[in-house]
């Protein structure tokens, strides 16, 4: 033993142990605020999925295409109210389901995306920690630029509103706006290149975006070069998918069918953009009243403009590259005929986050010479501003539809099901059979994609079986109203051919015909 003893002596003496390193303060507190935020956005989206409140458009849709894209098969919808199925391209020109094809195996169609835009969404706020860094600022104050996008009242908008592509597009801002500063062009291109298929409208905004850093880095002909050409690429891709490919796509051919939101003001972009120039008078008016006879829209959007400067809106005017990346943002959303777009709801303020952060870090950096304690407060204030403004919208706004069942994470009803018996109801939808034709509520489709034919009733078109809800809320009757989803209801147990396969206190599954008379029926009440 004496010899072995020696031997470890002799090694401890000459590699003593050395210490575990600690890891740096910053690094621990991202990774706590990474936990703390994946944890809030889960609480948001998942239990939703979990309580039957997420819906066919879009979670649905992009489940059926996320099923396709996992089987390797051209991605296909049936669920759209006004087309036979068509390609999901024809839809929405968006890459981005093939990304939760992996996680499809794992927990089916609709927890994937969802998951997918978690995921996203936090590597958004890495993505923004790490620019705060490479501008100069301090662990600590990349902490405080994580926090700020974290806390935006847009990023908790989308979570309570299923899954969107252009969520997951839109976290890719801060890492495209990183590797234009480091003059890194080939991870950029590649940033640049997944915003551009992650939604069709979104190369509009990439264009913008372009446009911006390069006027942000001007001093770097080189860059402003590539930069400029990418704008002019992202255009090019924008007339091609919306006028050409997607048309194609579809079904009955039909053009590129968002444009109709903004009819008012002319039939393409082209004339859109004409009839804007031609009156700067009555854009101006647009911006900012309502544009319905109904005055119970009044003040909607002042409500967007007033979230916009509370939330770093303020830091715009030091550095007003960034109000370029807004104004397609703030066209979409103001310009449209359509008032559920105007406010703060949903996912259509995304764009806003990312922006809006990096504009406060730029503008923070810009002020380091007033001393690290001006910065420490600017950053508290900056944070608090945005935060106080999401947490009491979380719970009132003026924009309409909001549903603060859906929204506030911080309310008990969040985690009650509008359903009373939730396990019953799992327990009913697990007797659907599986890959049959399927026509059903809203609210049911993410939760019954394991078929290839499912439609959103009243569709009918060629489902075998119809399974509906007893008492569906106003969400979940949707397009329908209440009383015409109960009527329908009614209607269908009396029909010659359909029988009753299963029914309890919530559901009620129906059996049509063998064959339907009509492979093209829409329940009308």
């Amino acid at each position: 033993m004496l010899p072995l003893n020696m031997l470890r002596y002799f090694f401890t003496l000459n590699n003593p142990p050395q210490p575990v390193p600690a890891a740096e303060p910053g690094r621990r507190a991202r990774t706590v605020l990474l936990l703390v935020f994946g944890l809030i956005y889960s609480l948001i989206s998942l239990v939703n999925q979990w309580n039957f409140r997420t819906a066919a458009f879009d979670l649905g849709i992009e489940a059926q295409a996320v099923a396709d894209f996992a089987h390797l098969r051209t991605p296909r919808v049936t669920l759209l109210l006004d087309s036979p199925p068509t390609n999901f391209l024809a839809n929405h020109f968006s890459l981005t389901p093939a990304l939760a094809a992996p996680l499809y195996y794992l927990v089916g169609g609709a927890w994937a995306l969802l998951l997918l835009q978690i995921g996203a969404v936090l590597l958004g706020l890495l993505g923004a920690w790490h620019y705060a860094r490479a501008q100069g600022g301090s662990p600590r104050a990349a902490s405080w630029a994580l926090a700020l996008l974290g806390c935006q009242w847009g990023v908790y908008s989308a979570f309570s509103y299923d899954y969107h592509d252009n969520v997951v597009g839109a976290m890719a801002l801060p890492w495209l706006a990183l590797w234009v500063a480091q003059g890194r062009g080939g991870r950029a291109a590649l940033a640049a290149l997944f915003i551009l298929v992650s939604k069709e409208n979104l190369a509009l905004w990439l264009a913008c975006v372009l446009l911006a850093l390069a006027w942000q880095h001007r001093a770097h002909r080189a860059r402003v070069g590539w930069l400029v050409l990418g704008a002019v690429a992202s255009l090019v891709y924008y007339q091609l998918i919306t006028r050409y490919v997607m048309p194609a796509l579809d079904t009955m051919h039909r053009p590129f069918t968002q444009m109709v939101r903004y009819a008012w003001l002319g039939s393409s972009l082209p004339a859109v953009l004409a009839h804007v120039l031609a009156h700067p008078a009555r854009l101006w008016a647009v911006m900012f009243q309502n544009t319905l006879p109904d005055a119970s829209y009044d003040y909607i959007k002042l409500e967007t403009w007033g979230a916009i400067l509370v939330s770093g809106g303020w830091a715009l005017w030091r550095r007003p590259w960034y109000v370029l990346m807004l104004l397609p943002i703030l066209a979409q959303k103001l310009l449209a005929s359509d008032y559920g777009l105007w406010g703060i709801n949903g996912q259509y303020s995304i764009e806003f986050a990312p922006v809006l952060t990096l504009a406060v870090v730029d503008t923070l950096r810009g002020g380091r010479a007033a001393g690290a304690s001006f910065q420490r407060k600017a950053w508290a204030a900056a944070l608090a501003s945005a935060a106080v403004f999401t947490v009491v919208t979380l719970y009132t706004r003026r924009s309409q539809w909001y549903d603060r069942d859906t929204g506030n994470f911080l309310i008990g009803s969040h985690y009650r099901s509008p359903y009373p018996h939730r396990a019953g109801l799992y327990a009913a939808l697990a007797r659907v059979p599986a890959g049959v034709a399927l026509s059903t509520s809203s609210n049911l489709v993410p939760h019954l994609l394991d078929r290839r034919d499912l439609f959103l009733f009243p569709v009918l078109r060629t489902a075998r079986l119809v399974a509906l809800l007893r008492e569906p809320n106003d969400h979940d009757a949707w397009p329908l109203t209440q009383a015409q989803a109960r009527q329908a209801l009614a209607a269908l147990r009396a029909r010659p051919g359909y029988r009753v396969l299963y029914e309890d206190a919530q559901l009620v599954l129906l059996a049509r015909p063998a064959t339907p008379a009509d492979s093209a029926e829409v329940w009308q009440p």
